[in-house]
């Protein structure tokens, strides 16, 4: 028998590698290729499941992260979830098989996606340690919960069950799991300290207590009891579709006509678009999906892409909301007290590869954050925080393309990060994010992905670049009125003993140079409540009638006593209004709120507007915006009519100082 060719010799060598296996010689794939990154990963994974269990299950998450030092180099990592546990059978495939999960085909937002995550962990464990995995779960259902230890056969992608056994557990239902795995643990920017606190930021519904090697216990605080919006599944978007995903959903669509698929299977498509659809792309609306191949597939696409379709429905997705945002980072960055929340901004739902997206931006400024660095940058998608490969991550290309210059920030050359006392969050929710990599940890770069985050920046910016203007421009005005308040008196004092008259009252000259109108709106804690007193004054020398406006927490307007009370509310959006009595030059009226003892509420809480004044005479508030959508009373109106008439023709009534009078009232006191 001839000795076998080459060919047939390497032919021989060749076998199937499962998952597991490849995954266990390149884990740096996953996020596990140095010893820091290693815990912070499995963290994550263990973590990322508890919460997407708690909010399937429409629970208010809780969970608990202990990290023990167990030798050199080794860690136990147990994290424990109150979410609706896991079915007995389904442990071992869940936890030590990869490639296995719910979520995956589900065209929702979700944090863990891929059936990778945590068994990917414990692919980890098992290898550094040899130990298996020690899995506790329990449903509602159920007496006692099941406590199973787990390894991965890598060469076939199958868990090994260890042990079986029972357990009772003092919850209602939950899941723990506990892993020991060669890791180092470390306090910094890519921590499982700071992966926590991100997160507690964009899930301020959750609450999450950590135990750190040394025995320290950190809790973040939910900052809300409201549950995110429920995602709901949904079809795939025409617009964004290549020809081959055209191509798989045709083919695995059970609608038995190609009409029924364009209305049912997509989404933005109504009747009337498929019928021109099919009549364009000349396809028989009649024929059965999977019939439509080559050329007609080609035309179908380009008919879909040229057709008028509905927006895409956000229904799919969880966006955090622009008031969650500012209380998550409130309630986080707490100690460092910052001094500017810049409204959240929330994008309208977009696509990309026929998958809905949405960008969500918040900007925080001053305060404790440093001055001579560059900005903190927050990265998150699907409410999970993105820790590394900042560089790599189209989020922070975005930030680092737009001018900062132009919203009051430091940058050399109008590129790269800005340096300043600022803190940017971007948030990207998908029913599909283009992850870099299997260890989800930056977003690759995207045309329409950078084109919305880039919108966001700006909107977000501009009211960075807002509350800097009006921070210089009452910085100028309150020294302008303290340089007055000096000199202004000596200045009075002199002149009139030269000319050997009484001093004037200079209140008409003080308010003719401030010509601001002033609201003044400090929050003050005391053992009785929290106390909000408003003060407008009216430093202009024209009389003024003003309406007043107020934004907030709905949630906390409903607590709020008001005195005086608001001639209108609006509970569900969190707004009041007055119409204030006429205010002559140098008049004063005040609005006090009032909430109970430790209410947590700071200026940033609380946005006032003035209708009545322009933004060039407004000091401490701004201008009404035009989405409140309010109709004014007419005596706002003809008052800024009149005041804006008077100002263009040069008749507006300014009080001058009259030192006759002055004279006369000094000399009518000397004879009483």
């Amino acid at each position: 028998m001839p000795p076998p060719t080459i060919a047939q010799q390497l032919a021989a060598k060749q076998r199937e590698i499962s998952v597991a296996e490849f995954f266990e010689r390149n884990r740096q794939i996953l996020g596990f290729d140095n010893l820091q990154r290693a815990l912070l990963t499995t963290v994550k994974e263990a973590v990322d499941n508890g919460l997407d269990a708690c909010g399937d299950a429409g629970l208010l998450p809780e969970v608990q992260v202990e990290i023990a030092k167990e030798g050199e180099d080794r860690f136990r990592v147990a994290v424990t979830d109150n979410g609706p546990g896991i079915l007995r059978r389904e442990i071992p495939n869940v936890f030590a098989r990869l490639l296995y999960g719910s979520r995956f085909h589900a065209n929702r937002q979700a944090r863990g996606q891929q059936g990778i995550g945590i068994s990917a962990a414990v692919l980890y464990a098992n290898l550094t340690t040899a130990r298996p995995v020690k899995v506790v779960s329990k449903v509602a259902e159920e007496e006692v919960a099941h406590v199973l230890e787990l390894s991965i056969d890598t060469q076939k992608n199958q868990p090994r069950v260890v042990s079986d056994d029972l357990l009772v557990w003092d919850r209602p239902s939950g899941t723990r799991v506990e892993l020991l795995l060669k890791a180092r643990y470390i306090r910094g920017r890519q921590s499982a300290y700071e992966y926590l606190r991100g997160t507690a930021i964009v899930n301020p519904h959750a609450r999450i207590l950590l135990t750190e090697p040394d025995g320290t216990r950190i809790t973040f605080e939910r900052a809300t009891t409201e549950l995110p919006p429920a995602c709901h599944e949904t079809p795939p978007h025409p617009f964004g579709l290549e020809l081959g995903e055209l191509g798989y959903y045709l083919k695995a669509s059970k609608r038995p006509t190609v009409l029924e698929f364009l209305t049912k299977d997509l989404q933005g498509v109504s009747l009337r678009t498929a019928k021109e659809v099919v009549t364009a792309a000349g396809v028989k609306g009649s024929d059965a999906p999977g019939t439509v191949l080559g050329e007609p597939q080609e035309r179908l696409l380009a008919a879909l892409r040229d057709a008028p379709l509905v927006a895409p429905s956000a229904e799919g997705l969880s966006p955090i909301g622009a008031l969650l945002i500012k209380r998550g980072l409130r309630n986080v960055l707490g100690d460092l007290r910052p001094e500017f929340f810049a409204p959240p901004v929330s994008r309208p739902p977009k696509v990309r590869g026929g998958f809905p997206f949405m960008v969500e931006v918040g900007l925080v400024y001053g305060g404790g954050l440093p001055a001579d660095q560059a900005v903190q940058v927050l990265r998150f998608a699907n409410r999970v925080p993105l820790l590394f490969q900042q560089g790599a991550c189209a989020i922070t290309n975005a930030i680092s393309n737009l001018d900062w210059r132009r919203y009051g920030l430091e940058q050399k050359g109008g590129s790269g990060l800005p340096i300043g006392p600022a803190l940017i969050l971007v948030h990207v929710a998908s029913t599909k994010v283009p992850f870099t990599s299997e260890a989800k940890e930056a977003i690759a770069e995207d045309p329409e992905i950078d084109k919305e985050v880039t919108l966001a920046l700006q909107s977000a910016a501009r009211h960075l670049r807002t509350h800097l203007s009006r921070k210089s421009r009452r910085a100028f005005a309150n020294e302008k009125f303290a340089i007055i308040q000096k000199i202004l008196p000596k200045l009075a004092e002199k002149t009139s003993h030269l000319v050997g008259k009484p001093v004037p009252d200079l209140t008409p000259v003080v308010t003719r140079i401030m010509d601001v109108v002033s609201l003044e709106s400090p929050v003050v804690s005391e053992p009785a409540g929290v106390r909000v007193p408003v003060e407008v004054t009216n430093y202009t020398p024209r009389a003024r009638v003003l309406e007043l406006f107020l934004e907030m927490p709905p949630d906390d307007l409903r607590l709020a006593t008001i005195d005086p009370a608001p001639d209108g509310t609006d509970p569900d959006l969190g707004r009041a209004w007055w119409t204030l009595a006429k205010l002559a030059p140098n008049g004063r009226t005040r609005v006090t709120l009032g909430f109970p003892p430790k209410t947590d509420l700071d200026e940033s809480d609380f946005d006032w507007y003035v209708a009545g004044v322009d933004e060039a005479h407004l000091l401490g508030a701004d201008p009404l915006p035009g989405d409140w959508e309010v109709r004014l009373p007419r005596t706002i109106v003809e008052a800024a009519e009149q005041a804006a008439a008077e100002e263009a023709a040069g008749t507006a009534d300014e009080t001058e100082v009259d030192y006759d009078a002055a004279e006369a009232s000094a000399h009518a006191g000397d004879e009483e």
